[in-house]
């Protein structure tokens, strides 16, 4: 019968439920995962009292419920899987080591007064982000860069996603502009005849529809380069240009389908916006790719997918995106070649500085940065 059935799922789950609570009570989490672990805790002993009310509502017996229990358990089930396969695994993975990243992603979450108080924890993997604010957030950094400084400011890139996610209906009504700006520009011209050309409607839609994905990448390319300057830039252009031919260009059938702007275009344009702030490694960072991309013999082509006279559409929309997500500026301060001082300097300081003496002693970099490290652990 179906009320054995559920009595038989819910105490599992309960099994389940309890048996990572007593795992997570194990766990000495640092200063900077004590939020995230408390609101973990918290969402155990909240689905273990939904399962316990289940199992109340079984004992008495009443077919009439049994569709609203069935319901509520598949709820539960849904949620503490979640919990359970991808956020706890934060806390049960923890190294001292991860400090260094916590206390940038902290700093970061403190800048904003929607990102604040969302918890936020570390896992290995591709550089990426978990950006659901209704539950502890969960950033991603490889797992050697999360021992040093140079690749810190892409987490920047990531914040940016959480921002988004924060203001999704604002966000997703300027990107909507933006795609029917570039539908617009994409619309078929006339002929000398005066009969219109008939252009690939589909692949016209297809690259529209691609704008969607494209322009929250370049909005989060835009939110590390406002808040990092320099160093994310150079963080950027450093991680992804020795990515081989897909990192200058892909194919139309592959644009199609992906997610991102080739980097070659990114780059270009976040040198473009560096230009607007007077950044000099603008110019210096776009002649690295152009060098790269020459030397393989690739000729930048991006199918149509993006042409020189969407700029000003995409700047604006842009530019919007930026003023309602509303990213922490970098300071004049924070590029400063001054040296970074731990007690009155901010993070962005300390990553510019690591990025101005790599690029100007490489060699001598690794004993800098490791008391650098040391100093803003402190």
């Amino acid at each position: 019968m179906l009320s054995g059935i559920l009595r038989q799922s819910n105490l599992d789950l309960l099994r389940e439920i309890n048996r990572l609570s007593s795992v997570l009570a194990t766990v000495s989490a640092p200063t900077e995962l004590v939020t995230y672990q408390d609101m973990v805790s918290e969402a155990c002993r909240y689905l273990r009292g939904l399962i316990l009310q289940n199992l109340q509502y079984l004992d008495l017996s009443r077919d009439d419920i049994l569709d609203d229990i069935l319901s509520q358990t598949q709820s539960v089930t849904a949620v503490f899987r979640l919990y359970n396969q991808r956020i706890a695994s934060v806390l049960l993975r923890y190294r001292p080591s991860d400090r260094l990243c916590l206390r940038i992603i902290g700093w970061l979450h403190a800048q904003h007064a929607r990102t604040r108080d969302i918890p936020a924890g570390l896992d290995d993997g591709e550089f990426g982000v978990w950006p659901e604010p209704r539950v502890p957030l969960i950033y991603f950094m490889p797992s050697s860069g999360q021992h040093g400084l140079l690749y810190l400011p892409l987490f920047f890139h990531e914040f940016g996603h959480l921002l988004y996610a924060c203001h999704r209906e604002e966000m997703d009504a300027l990107v909507r502009d933006l795609q029917a700006e570039i539908a617009a520009l994409l619309e078929p011209i006339f002929q000398r005849d005066g009969l219109p050309a008939h252009p690939d409607t589909e692949l016209r839609n297809h690259i529209v529809e691609r704008w969607y994905e494209w322009a929250q990448e370049l909005f989060c390319d835009a939110v590390g380069l406002t808040i990092g300057g320099p160093c994310f830039a150079n963080a950027f252009s450093m991680y992804l240009r020795m990515g081989g031919r897909g990192k200058f260009y892909l194919p139309r059938e592959q644009l199609e389908l992906s997610e991102h702007p080739v980097a070659w275009l990114r780059i270009r344009l976040i040198a473009e916006r560096a230009r607007q702030v007077n950044l000099v490694e603008a110019d210096r960072l776009e002649s690295e790719w152009d060098q790269i991309a020459a030397r393989m013999q690739i000729v930048e082509d991006h199918c149509g997918f993006y042409e020189r006279r969407f700029l000003p559409s995409i700047r604006k929309a842009i530019d919007d995106m930026l003023t309602e997500g509303s990213p922490c500026k970098f300071s004049a301060d924070d590029v400063s070649p001054h040296r970074w001082n731990a007690k009155s300097s901010s993070p962005v300081h300390l990553l510019n500085t690591a990025w101005s003496v790599f690029l100007n002693d490489p060699g001598g970099y690794a004993g800098w940065e490791e008391q650098a490290i040391a100093t803003f652990l402190q």
